[in-house]
C-alpha cells in the first residue's frame, strides 16, 4: 500500500515536469508547420502559370463597349426567373440575330428557340435548384460570359407521362456539372446561349444534360443515342481492341 502510494505521488509530482518539457518541443513543432503552411500559401498566391494569357493587355486592347463587370451583371439578370433567358419577356432579351447552340442541339434560331420552350417547360414538372457558380468574361472574346452549375432538381408532376415515384428519393435528380455561354451584342442583348456537360460521370442522369437529363432521369428517353449514356461505338471499341492487341506483343 506504501508503494502504491508513493508510486501515485511520484506520477503526481512528474507529470507536470514531463508537460513542461515536452511543451516547448509540441509548440516549435506546431510553429514549425504553421510556418510551412503560410508559406506554402504564400507561393501559390505568388506563381506566375507560363502561358497564362494577360488579362489587362487583352481587355485594353478590346473595342468591346462594355466591361466584365457589367456583363456578369446582365448575365445573372437574364438567369434570373423574372426573364429567364427569355421565356419570361417574351423574347425581349434576345438579339434579332439570335442563336442556341448545345453538343447535339442547334444552332436554332429565335423563333425556333422561343417555340421549343413554350412547348416543353420544366419548371411545371420539377422543383429545380440551378446551382449557378463561376462566372467569368473570356478574355479573348470579351463578349462572351462564361459560368458552370450544378443543377438538382426533384419530379413533382407528371412529366412525358411519367408521374412522381412514391418513394421521393427516387424522385431526386443530379445532373452532371454544365459550362454555360452567352455572348452579347453592342446592345446588351443576348447573341448566343448554349451549353455543354463537362463530367459525365458525375450525376444521376447518364451523363446527360439540359432537357434530355430529365427525360432520361424519369425514364423517358427518346428513342436516339444522343438521349442515352454515352457509350462507345463498335469501332471505337475495335480500334481500342486491335490497339491493345499490339501493345501486348510488342512487349514480347
Amino acid at each position: 500500500m506504501i508503494r502504491a502510494s508513493f508510486a501515485v505521488l511520484f506520477l503526481a509530482t512528474l507529470l507536470p515536469s514531463l508537460a513542461t518539457a515536452f511543451a516547448p518541443a509540441s509548440a516549435a513543432v506546431a510553429a514549425a508547420a504553421s510556418s510551412t503552411l503560410s508559406s506554402i500559401a504564400s507561393s501559390v498566391s505568388e506563381v506566375t502559370l507560363i502561358g497564362e494569357v494577360d488579362y489587362d493587355k487583352l481587355a485594353s486592347a478590346s473595342k468591346f463597349p462594355h466591361t466584365a463587370d457589367t456583363l456578369i451583371a446582365r448575365a445573372k439578370s437574364l438567369l434570373n426567373p423574372d426573364i429567364l433567358l427569355g421565356q419570361k419577356d417574351d423574347g425581349e432579351c434576345l438579339a434579332d440575330d439570335f442563336e442556341f447552340v448545345a453538343a447535339v442541339v442547334g444552332p436554332i434560331g429565335k423563333d425556333e428557340y422561343l417555340g421549343a420552350l413554350a412547348n416543353f417547360k420544366l419548371e411545371e414538372s420539377f422543383d429545380i435548384e440551378p446551382n449557378f457558380f463561376g462566372f467569368s468574361v473570356d478574355p479573348m472574346q470579351p463578349n462572351r460570359v462564361w459560368f458552370f452549375n450544378r443543377q438538382t432538381a426533384t419530379h413533382t408532376a407528371k412529366f412525358l407521362g411519367a408521374e412522381p415515384k412514391e418513394d421521393a428519393r427516387d424522385n431526386e435528380l443530379i445532373l452532371p456539372p454544365q459550362c454555360y455561354h452567352i455572348d452579347f451584342d453592342d446592345d446588351l442583348k443576348m447573341k448566343e446561349f448554349g451549353f455543354y456537360t463537362v463530367d459525365r460521370r458525375q450525376g444521376t442522369t447518364g451523363g446527360l444534360g439540359g432537357a434530355f437529363a430529365y427525360m432520361y432521369g424519369v425514364g423517358r428517353p427518346l428513342p436516339i443515342p444522343e438521349c442515352q449514356p454515352y457509350k462507345r461505338s463498335f469501332r471505337f471499341r475495335l480500334l481500342s481492341f486491335v490497339g491493345g492487341l499490339a501493345q501486348k506483343f510488342s512487349r514480347k
